[in-house]
Parts: structure tokens; C-alpha cells; sequence
């Protein structure tokens, strides 16, 4: 397939470098979010809520709230520019999925600083391995989406993305074993942790699902 100059790519996108460059920010917050996530993460599993857990997460719902705003400006710079309604209902779609990694990041570091949960240290090391893995499948699906609007191939990155999401899942697995077999917790503690090992699990799951929704674009604007 011929690769064009242009990170997006797309002669539709040659129209604005003011819309190539809300779309590049927008995928790069998710990827700067991700880093501050799981700085995050780690912070709590060291230290609990600390102020630097604190000032951490509001540099993600930060970012978060400025994605959000990236993504209506390119709804109305699509419908603007006259963009096709078939492709640009697709590339809405693609960036909406994307979104929900940045919003998932969010709300798992607003309730562990709500409910903070008690851990325990043969939790700690895979925790943080897990969150890595996750952080692994946003990144493959991220490439994935900048090869896509410079019409490269995107297989290599979704395949990437299924195999850490994968990984995540058997990761997650192993750590609930932990949890359920440490008699000293009582139940309520159990599922409090169970509901944590899942939330962090869930962020892989967002990215497949993505993923398949760029496989399937991708597909379909190559035809």
C-alpha cells in the first residue's frame, strides 16, 4: 500500500494540518496519560494516597478533559470540511474507542483514591507487571491507529494488541488466584480486590475491542 508524507496521511487530511494536528494530540494524551497511570499505580502500591497519587491522577483527568474537547473539535472540523459521511461515521467511531482507554485510566486512579483498597505484597510486583502489559496493548493499538490514517498496514499492531490483551488476561488470572487463596482476608476484602484486579484488566479489554474496530476500518476503506 503507498505510504504518504504526512503522519495521518489521507489526501482528505491535506485539506487542514489543523485537523492532523488535534487527531496526532489526541492520540498522543492517551499514550502521556498511560505513563502518568501507571506512575500512578505504582505510587499507591508503594506509598497508598499520597499527595504525589493525588497530583498524578488530576494530571490525568486533566488530559482526559482535553481529549475530550480534541474530540468534539474534530467531529466539527469532519462535518466542516465535508468529509464523506461513511468515513467520517468511521473515523468518529475509531477516536470514541480510543477515548474510553483515557476515561478507564481516569476512573480506576478516582476509585482507588475513593475506596483504597489494602493490598498486600505477593500482590505488588505482578500488579505493576499487569499494568505494563496494559500499557503495552494501548501502545500496539495506538500504532495501530497512527498506521491507519497514514494507509499503512494496521495488522501488525492489532495482532500485537490481541497478544498482550492475552497476557493480561492470564496475569490477572494468577493475581486473583493470590487473592482467593490468602485465608487472612475476609470475603469483602476478597471482592473489593477481585473488583480492582478487574478494573486494571479492563483497560486491555477496551483496547481489543478497539482494535477489532480498527481491523474491520481498516479493511473496509482498503477496498
Amino acid at each position: 500500500m503507498k505510504k504518504h508524507k504526512t503522519l495521518l496521511g489521507w489526501n482528505l487530511f491535506k485539506r487542514t494540518k489543523e485537523l492532523e494536528n488535534k487527531i496526532t494530540a489526541f492520540l498522543l494524551n492517551i499514550i502521556e496519560s498511560g505513563v502518568f497511570y501507571a506512575q500512578a499505580m505504582d505510587i499507591y502500591v508503594h506509598e497508598g494516597c499520597s499527595d504525589a497519587f493525588i497530583a498524578i491522577r488530576k494530571k490525568v483527568s486533566a488530559l482526559e478533559s482535553e481529549n475530550d474537547s480534541y474530540r468534539r473539535q474534530v467531529e466539527n472540523d469532519l462535518y466542516a470540511y465535508m468529509i464523506l459521511p461513511d468515513m467520517r461515521s468511521d473515523i468518529l467511531k475509531l477516536l470514541e474507542g480510543c477515548d474510553k482507554i483515557i476515561n478507564k485510566y481516569e476512573s480506576n486512579l478516582l476509585v482507588v483514591s475513593v475506596e483504597k483498597p489494602v493490598l498486600f505484597e505477593a500482590l505488588n510486583e505482578n500488579l505493576i507487571k499487569m499494568i505494563q502489559t496494559d500499557l503495552e496493548c494501548v501502545g500496539a493499538l495506538i500504532a495501530g491507529v497512527k498506521c491507519f490514517f497514514a494507509g499503512q498496514d494496521v495488522s501488525e499492531c492489532t495482532l500485537r494488541a490481541y497478544r498482550f490483551e492475552h497476557l493480561v488476561d492470564k496475569q490477572a488470572f494468577h493475581l486473583k488466584e493470590e487473592v482467593f487463596k490468602n485465608t487472612t482476608l475476609t470475603l469483602a476484602h476478597q471482592l473489593q480486590l477481585k473488583e480492582f484486579i478487574y478494573n486494571i484488566e479492563k483497560i486491555s479489554d477496551i483496547a481489543e475491542d478497539v482494535s477489532d474496530v480498527l481491523k474491520i476500518t481498516a479493511v473496509k476503506h482498503a477496498i
